[in-house]
C-alpha cells in the first residue's frame, strides 16, 4: 500500500494540525508528515526500479506509479519538506509582528499538507478524470494559501488566480471528455472504454484523430493556464507575489509542473494517436513564446517575488521546448531542469521572505542597495540561487540547459536552441541588473541587523547543497530513473 500511503500520510498530517494547542506541536506534525512523505517517496523510486520499468499499481489500477510518477514524487516531496523546514521561524515572526492571528497560522499548517495531497494524487491517478479532479483541487487549496495574509491585494491575487486557473481548468476539462470520446467504440468488446491513461495509451493509435487533436488543444490551453506557459501566465505574478514565501515556493518549485506532467500525459497519448510532431509543436511554439516573454517583464520589475515570477515562466517555457523537440537529450534535459529548479527556486522565495519581514516591501527602490551589509546570510544565499537559477557553473542548471540546447543543436533544432540561448541571455541580464543593484552599493544605516536564526539559514542551505551534491555526483539509480522517464514520455516505454 506505498501510494495508498503517500496520499494518506499529509493528508492526515493536515487534519492533524487542527487539534495541538501549541504552534510548536503543529509544527512538529507538518515536518514529520513531510520527513515521513520524503522517505516514502524514496521507497517508490526504488519500488518503480525493481519492477523493471513496469509501474506500481494499487486499487485495481486507479493509482499508478511509473518512471514519472515516481520522479514528480520525489520532487514534491523534497520542496514540501524544505518549505515546511522554512516556515517554522517564517510564521513565527509573523505572528510577533501581529502580520498573521492564531487561526491563519494554523490554516497555514493544515492548508499546505492537503495542497501537497493533492500534487500527489495528480500524479498517482491513474484515471485522467480523477487527476482532473485533483488539479482543480491544487488550485483551490493553493489560492485559500494566496488569499492568507488577508489583504486588499493578497484577495485580488487569489480571485485573479481562481478565476483565470478556473476558466483553464474548464478548458482541460472539455479536452479530456474529448480524449474520453476519442476512445468510444475502439475498445473492443467494452461497451464504455476505460478512462484510465495506462488503458487509453494501450489503444492510442485506434483513438479518433481528429478529437485527440481538439482534445491536446483544449489541454494545452487550459493547463497550460495552470502551469503559467503565456500568454496565459496573467495570474502567475500577482499570486506568487502576495502569497506567503513558503507558498510562493510550493508553487514555483512543483505546482507550475504538475499541470506540465498533467500535459505531459496527454502529449503522450496525442504522439501516439496521431504519430507526428502536433502535439510536440505546439508545446515548442506556448513554451518559446513564454521564455522571450519572459526577459523583458524581469527587465522593467520593480517587485523582488514578481521578477522571481517571471523567471519561473522563462523556465517553464524551457521545460515545455525541450519535451516538444522530442529528442531524447532535450527531453531528457527537461527532467533534468525540473529537478535542479525544483531545488533552486525555493531558496529564492525564502530569501524575499526574510527581505520582506525585514523591510516590510519587496519593492527594489524602498529596499534599497547594500543588501550584502545588512543582511549578509541572506544575501549570500539570494545572491548564490540567483547565480544558480540563471544557469551559472556548478549549479546543475547550467548542465540541464546545455542539455537542452545541446540536443536542440544534434537534432535538426538548430533555431530552437539559438531561441532558447537568445532569451536564457536577456533573462540572465535582467536578474543580473535587478539583484546587483539590491545586493551591492553603499550600506543603508537606518533599518536594522539582520535578525535570523540558524535554523531559517539551515533550511535555505540544505536545498542549495543537495543541488550542488547531486550536479557533482548523480546517483546511477537516479540517472535510470530519469531515463525510464524520459522514455515514457517520448512514447517508448
Amino acid at each position: 500500500m506505498l501510494l495508498t500511503s503517500v496520499l494518506c500520510v499529509p493528508f492526515v498530517a493536515g487534519l492533524a494540525c487542527l487539534f495541538p494547542r501549541s504552534r510548536a506541536g503543529v509544527e512538529s506534525i507538518n515536518i514529520s508528515g513531510f520527513v515521513a512523505v520524503l522517505v516514502l517517496g524514496v521507497k517508490l523510486f526504488k519500488s518503480v526500479l525493481a519492477n523493471n520499468e513496469n509501474a506500481v499499481t494499487e486499487w485495481d489500477g486507479f493509482l499508478r506509479a511509473d518512471a514519472l510518477s515516481a520522479w514528480m514524487v520525489l520532487l514534491i516531496s523534497v520542496v514540501s519538506l524544505a518549505t515546511s523546514l522554512y516556515a517554522v521561524r517564517y510564521f513565527r515572526r509573523d505572528v510577533a509582528d501581529a502580520v498573521v492571528n492564531e487561526r491563519r497560522f494554523r490554516e497555514f499548517y493544515v492548508l499546505t499538507p492537503l495542497f501537497a495531497t493533492c500534487m500527489f494524487l495528480v500524479v498517482l491517478a491513474n484515471n485522467l478524470g480523477v487527476m482532473w479532479i485533483a488539479v482543480e483541487a491544487t488550485a483551490l487549496s493553493s489560492a485559500l494559501l494566496v488569499a492568507l495574509y488577508n489583504r486588499k491585494t493578497s484577495l485580488e491575487a487569489a480571485w485573479k488566480y481562481v478565476t483565470l486557473g478556473g476558466l483553464g481548468l474548464v478548458l482541460a476539462l472539455f479536452g479530456t471528455i474529448f480524449t474520453y470520446a476519442a476512445a468510444i467504440g475502439k475498445a473492443g468488446g467494452e461497451t464504455l472504454p476505460s478512462f484510465n491513461w495506462s488503458r487509453l495509451l494501450a489503444i492510442a493509435p485506434q483513438l479518433d484523430r481528429h478529437l485527440m487533436t481538439l482534445a491536446f488543444i483544449f489541454v494545452l490551453v487550459g493547463y497550460g493556464t495552470k502551469a503559467g506557459l503565456a500568454p496565459m501566465h496573467t495570474w502567475l505574478p500577482d499570486a506568487h507575489s502576495e502569497a506567503p514565501s513558503p507558498t510562493s515556493a510550493m508553487l514555483s518549485g512543483v505546482s507550475l509542473k504538475i499541470a506540465v506532467y498533467a500535459l505531459l500525459r496527454f502529449h503522450i497519448l496525442t504522439t501516439a494517436c496521431l504519430g507526428s510532431g502536433f502535439s510536440g509543436e505546439l508545446l515548442s511554439g506556448f513554451g518559446l513564446f513564454s521564455m522571450l516573454l519572459a526577459g523583458p517583464f524581469i527587465l522593467v520589475q520593480k517587485n523582488l517575488k514578481r521578477m522571481l515570477a517571471y523567471s519561473s515562466l522563462e523556465h517553464v517555457g524551457l521545460i515545455c521546448v525541450a519535451v516538444g523537440m522530442n529528442a531524447w537529450l532535450t527531453v531528457f534535459g527537461a527532467l533534468l531542469h525540473m529537478g535542479y529548479h525544483a531545488l533552486t527556486k525555493p531558496v529564492l522565495f525564502f530569501a524575499a521572505g526574510n527581505i520582506h519581514q525585514q523591510f516590510h516591501t519587496l519593492d527594489f527602490r524602498r529596499i534599497g542597495c547594500g543588501l550584502v551589509h545588512r543582511m549578509p546570510k541572506t544575501a549570500l544565499l539570494l545572491g548564490l540561487a540567483a547565480v544558480a537559477v540563471s544557469g551559472f557553473p556548478p549549479f546543475g542548471l547550467f548542465v540541464s540547459e546545455l542539455t537542452v540546447i545541446a540536443g536542440g543543436f544534434t537534432s535538426q533544432h538548430a533555431w530552437a536552441s539559438v531561441v532558447i540561448l537568445t532569451s536564457l541571455i536577456v533573462v540572465f541580464c535582467g536578474v543580473l541588473n535587478k539583484l546587483a543593484g539590491l545586493l551591492l552599493g553603499p550600506s543603508d544605516s537606518e533599518h536594522a541587523a539582520e535578525a535570523i536564526s540558524t535554523s531559517n539559514v539551515a533550511a535555505m542551505s540544505l536545498p542549495l547543497a543537495t543541488l550542488l551534491l547531486f550536479t557533482a555526483w548523480m546517483p546511477g539509480s537516479l540517472r535510470q530513473l530519469m531515463e525510464q522517464a524520459a522514455n515514457i514520455i517520448r512514447g517508448m516505454p
